[in-house]
């Protein structure tokens, strides 16, 4: 639904996102797939069942605001609201038959599509999906209005009109110009009421129990314990589908570090592993489960605070990217998880792309401590007589690195940067946030250097949320007209091959930039009970909530 969000790294859960490649049940050294989710044909399962599940942490309840995009959430959300469009293993969206009959481009420059919904689709109140939906979503997030707190703006500032069609069913969404992610902005529909003004959709969702009527999908909030910090989703009564196999689902609140243990005592049906060396080990030593894993557009990286103390100096910047060994930091990460890693070396696209390019290679901003160490000398950062901290002007170079404690592979990483940068002569500060505060430490801009994923979506030329100016989630704060420039220009151009040469101008500034350094791919781990189906480690495709269920 959005072009990213958030994961602090072990289990998966605030921040507004995590990252990956993973192995696969049984044997992990086998190849990875786009899928694994122990798929089986509804007529194989049983009907009813609890499937309980973990939470970091519950935030906003409105999924579209810039304080409830987070992953774990995201993933719950699409068993509770419309999803217009779905991907398959193609990593193609396709229109959605319970929700969408249909999507038709009409016209290319500009971009206009005729949605046509399906009658049978309702809100939870019982009324349709309708026009005024749409332009809610559209006048919420076109970034005229700066009150509304969305998660991106990214294809709403692009739509010039929303209108009615033929019938009620059909919308019409017209474009200033040619925008070929046309299916973006409406992969996802909220209903309009929810959205009728800044203050219902910044505060008005604060209350799960009280927003029922605003959801639509398999599952619908049944209760939601506010001291024990459970919520229990059930089957909806209005739902016009396949009716869900499994009676509930329950989810709750349990910190990353505890989660492992909770899985293999028996509390926990499935959980997502992440990169946690030690929550890896005790899943594939379950004897009732098993580890399923799939490729993802996700990556692990730090984010540097631009505006930060001796960050603001692009050269230190670029110094710090080449002092940081980032297969060695992959590697340790990974330890114990069985999966191959490799530096991630574009902001925008994986290895695995074909419109990848090698931006290390290409810059020469790669693993050199050699060269770091000449770039800090050229900028004044000298070694004094004896010492091992480099000085400018009486001051010393030192960077602060916040790390979530709890969360083993943050805690990794700060090690393995504080002891890579010593050798080229720059401190490391360790300093410590929580796993419940450090996402509003990242949205406040208190900090130097954080690490967490990013989870990406089918739309990897989307990159305006983290990487323009003011972005929603341009927690780096990088300011770079030409990067801007060139994030209109991909928005608009219709061209592949075009697109493509544009997307990697915009990555080499970005990686000349080091406001987000990608560490690798973050493989996407889940452990679940080995006779739970139609769940684990989805890729991209589009969890479909109504076919999880228990096998016979």
């Amino acid at each position: 639904m959005l072009s990213a969000m958030l994961l602090m790294g072990a289990c998966g859960s605030t921040e507004p996102p995590a990252p990956g490649d993973d192995p696969g049940p049984g044997d992990q050294g086998s190849e990875i797939g786009a899928v694994d989710i122990n798929a089986q044909p509804r007529d194989q399962l049983a009907q009813g069942g609890t499937l309980r599940l973990p939470i970091t942490e519950f935030v906003y309840w409105n999924p579209f605001n810039v304080n409830g995009n987070e992953a774990t959430y995201a993933d719950l959300s699409t068993g509770m609201f419309p999803n217009l469009f779905v991907v398959g293993d193609s990593g193609e969206p396709e229109p959605n038959p319970l929700y969408l009959e249909s999507a038709e481009l009409t016209s290319e420059d500009p971009t206009v599509v005729n949605f046509k919904l399906n009658p049978a689709a309702v809100w939870n109140d019982g009324t349709p999906l309708a026009v005024e939906d749409f332009e809610a979503m559209w006048k919420a997030c076109n970034g005229e209005n700066e009150e509304f707190q969305c998660a991106t703006t990214q294809g709403y500032d692009q739509i010039e009109s929303i209108e009615q069609g033929e019938t009620e069913q059909d919308v019409v969404v017209s474009f200033s110009g040619p925008y070929p992610d046309w299916t973006q902005p409406f992969s996802g529909l909220f209903k309009a009421e929810s959205m009728a003004d800044p203050e219902t959709f910044n505060e008005g969702w604060e209350d799960v129990t009280e927003i029922g009527d605003w959801m639509s999908g398999p599952f619908e909030v049944g209760d939601f314990d506010a001291t024990q910090q459970v919520l229990t989703l059930v089957p909806n009564d209005t739902w016009w589908g396949e009716a869900p196999l499994l009676d509930e689902i329950v989810v709750r609140v349990i910190s990353a570090d505890a989660t492992a243990n909770a899985y293999v005592n028996g509390e926990l049906d499935a959980f997502e592993v992440g990169i946690d060396p030690d929550a890896f080990q005790k899943a594939t030593a379950y004897a009732e489960g098993e580890v399923r894993s799939a490729l993802g557009p996700n990556f692990r990286h730090f984010t540097f605070n631009t505006e930060a103390g001796n960050l603001a100096d692009q050269e230190v910047r670029q110094a710090i990217a080449m002092g940081l060994d980032r297969g060695s930091i992959g590697e340790s990460d990974l330890a114990g998880v069985d999966v191959p890693v490799e530096p991630l070396n574009n902001n925008i696209f994986l290895a695995s792309q074909e419109q990848f390019v090698d931006m290390a290679e290409l810059t020469g901003i790669t693993y050199d401590p050699a060269a770091a160490m000449e770039k800090l000398e050229a900028a004044g950062w000298t070694l004094p007589e004896g010492g091992t901290i480099r000085e400018k002007d009486g001051e010393p170079l030192e960077v602060d690195f916040t790390q979530i404690v709890g969360v083993p592979v943050s805690e990794n990483e700060a090690r393995q940067a504080q002891s890579q940068l010593a050798e080229i002569g720059i401190q490391v500060n360790i300093v410590d946030a929580t796993q419940d505060n450090w996402i509003d430490r990242l949205t406040a801009g208190e900090f130097e250097i954080l690490a967490f994923s990013w989870i990406g979506t089918p739309y990897p030329y989307q990159f305006r949320q983290i990487y323009v100016t003011g972005g929603e989630s341009n927690f780096g704060n990088l300011s770079n007209e030409r990067i801007d420039e060139l994030a209109d220009l991909v928005d608009t151009t219709v061209d592949p091959a075009e697109r493509t040469t544009l997307a990697n101008e915009a990555a080499q500034l970005m990686w000349e930039e080091v406001s987000t350094l990608p560490l690798y791919q973050r493989p996407e781990i889940v452990a679940a009970k080995a006779n739970l189906a139609n769940y684990g480690a989805f890729g991209l495709n589009t969890q479909e909530w109504e076919n999880v269920g228990y096998m016979q």
